[in-house]
């Protein structure tokens, strides 16, 4: 009897477990394909940097995810994504945190509900020279998921 009432109890959790998952959003298994550090070109265009990355002091360090997705779409059709970062130093305290980067302007409609290459700039003006960490967390503001990436750049000192 004892172990009848335990397997109906395991069905029926695993039952519950199964239409829970089924019911959430697309946004809760939000991934990142990829992602490489970029600084400032002419024009301000991005320009990639080779691994490992490696930075002067007073550069703009970017961190580019590559096709993060998928984001559920909201009421109005349009998509919702927004960026967290923060940069942690070579003694492992956050020296930089903020939220919401994007705000507004994250809502938009992606294509097959991807983004393509959100990025995220840390200015390094007044870090002293050193191995850094940059954190980036993109989040559906709509469906709710996320997802973190951690990255390390090198700054040297200008000579």
């Amino acid at each position: 009897m004892k172990t009848n009432l335990f397997k109906f109890f395991c069905v029926a959790f695993m039952s519950a477990a199964l239409i829970s998952c089924t019911s959430t959003t697309t946004s809760k298994l939000i991934s990142i394909e990829d992602y490489t550090f970029a600084s400032t070109g002419e024009g301000d265009q991005l320009v990639i940097v080779d691994d490992p990355a490696v930075f002067k002091r007073g550069d703009a360090v970017h961190l580019v995810l590559q096709n993060v997705g998928p984001f559920k779409k909201g009421d109005d059709g349009l998509n919702w994504f927004d960026l967290d970062m923060e940069i942690i130093g070579p003694d492992e305290v956050t020296l930089l945190s903020k939220t919401g980067l994007l705000g507004e302007a994250g809502h938009v409609a992606l294509v097959n509900d991807m983004a393509k290459s959100p990025y995220a700039t840390c200015s390094t003006s007044d870090l002293a020279p050193g191995k850094y960490k940059f954190k980036l967390t993109i989040y559906d503001r709509i469906g709710k998921g996320k997802a973190t990436q951690n990255a390390f750049f090198t700054l040297e000192d200008i000579l």
